[in-house]
């Protein structure tokens, strides 16, 4: 122990003596270890964010489209506030038959609210003041699915759409372009020359929120399937009674619509049921592919930052070629000499790789200065980092080793 602590020191001593360049020697392990912590930061950071927004959805909610295979932009988008994608006009698998199927309790005992979603766009006018807005005709179920709660005015009743009356809900957004303020509650708006009282406006989503409905209008479904002539649906959203009945709950639902629609084959059914976690596995699966790929081209340059340590590593031999001729002549074994170079390249790596890591953590941390994305370093990729520096060290540092202890001490002596 004592003389591996001596050699420590030895090498500790020789790396110091020559601190530039002993820095240039680290500084492409500085680069390519600070380049896979920052990379893999705000991968996991993306992660996170993903997850979070996903879960804003509701862990609890699954939505049909029309189409089969789970292919959001088969059949009009997701669902949630915001899908878009789905024309009126166009042929859809999903129908107010299949609402009605599914919103009987006493075959779907597991789902608690559902709302079928109509999904256009139109023009709304207030005044002389108009914009195009996404228009999403929804029952009254629909907001306590997604959790919307206005900030004036309240949301339509049940009775309301049965009735088709001809009530709106604005996202803030589109209440402040049209200058609606909540004092005129109430009072009309235009959408595609059909006049719309307000009945309430919706809070500001939360900036980058995935549940964004600023720019956004609600209608009732009955009244959006009259004035847009249509029987057919964007999709179904359905608010299961608890998360450990999701999957029972998409097997009643895909049952009951196979029979709704007459289809022989499950393999050939005409809707997907989607849930939260389907994003989210597939969202992790891209980003975690993408975080990997770019995290591997950044570890390109620990392989040159290894070159390099090598190259150093060389020189230093042959500048101390009388040292190590000296150590021999006075007794040390090729053993020692060896230790003491690949301790020297290990205490290299290690060094780089930790300035490397605080060089990914401020990477990391300037880059969520203008984003939303706050970088997250996990202990596996902190030990991975010290592991691969302290790896490439030993690798890199094996042949210069090797060198210096092979040399013969009486050449080594005579060198000049």
């Amino acid at each position: 122990m004592k003389e591996f602590y001596a050699l420590f020191r030895q090498s500790t001593k020789a790396i110091f003596a020559n601190k530039g360049r002993s820095f240039l020697t680290m500084l492409g392990i500085i680069i390519g270890i600070g380049s896979v912590i920052a990379l893999t930061s705000m991968g996991e950071g993306a992660n996170r964010l993903i997850s979070e927004q996903i879960n804003e959805l509701g862990t609890t909610n699954l939505t049909i489209i029309p189409g089969g295979g789970l292919n959001p932009s088969e059949g009009g988008g997701f669902g949630g506030p915001g899908g878009e994608g789905f024309n009126p006009g166009s042929i859809s698998s999903l129908s107010f038959t299949d609402l009605n199927v599914l919103s009987d309790k006493n075959t779907n005992p597991n789902i608690e609210k559902i709302s079928g979603v109509i999904i256009s766009s139109g023009v709304v006018k207030n005044g002389t003041a108009e914009r195009r807005a996404t228009i999403n005709g929804v029952s009254r179920d629909y907001f306590d699915i997604n959790k919307l709660n206005t900030s004036s005015g309240g949301v339509f009743s049940a009775e309301a759409d049965t009735k088709r009356e001809k009530v709106v809900i604005l996202g803030s957004r589109i209440a402040e372009s049209l200058f609606f303020s909540s004092e005129e509650l109430g009072e009309d708006i235009n959408i595609n020359q059909t006049n719309f009282s307000v009945v309430g406006v919706l809070p500001s989503s939360e900036e980058g929120s995935i549940n964004n409905v600023d720019s956004q209008i609600f209608i009732p479904i009955n009244t959006a399937s009259e004035i847009l002539n249509t029987q057919s649906l964007s999709n179904i959203m359905v608010q299961v009674v608890s998360e450990d009945k999701i999957n029972e709950a998409k097997d009643q639902i895909e049952k009951n619509l196979i029979a709704s629609h007459n289809i022989s084959d499950p393999k050939l059914a005409d809707f997907s049921i989607i849930s939260p976690q389907d994003l989210l596995s597939a969202v992790n699966q891209i980003t975690g592919l993408l975080t990997s790929l770019l995290a591997g081209i950044a570890a390109i340059s620990l392989v040159v930052g290894g070159i390099g340590i090598m190259n150093i590593m060389l020189v230093a031999v042959t500048e101390r070629t009388r040292e190590i001729g000296l150590r021999k002549a006075v007794g040390a074994k090729t053993s020692d000499i060896l230790i003491q170079f690949l301790i020297e390249a290990v205490i290299l790596t290690v060094l780089g790789g930790l300035l490397g890591i605080a060089l990914g953590y401020g990477i990391g941390r300037g880059f969520a200065a203008f984003t939303e994305l706050d970088p997250v370093i996990t202990l596996g990729s902190l030990l991975l980092a010290v592991g691969v520096s302290s790896a490439v060290g030993l690798l890199f540092g094996i042949y210069p080793a090797y060198k210096a202890a092979k040399l013969n001490p009486i050449d080594a002596l005579r060198y000049e």
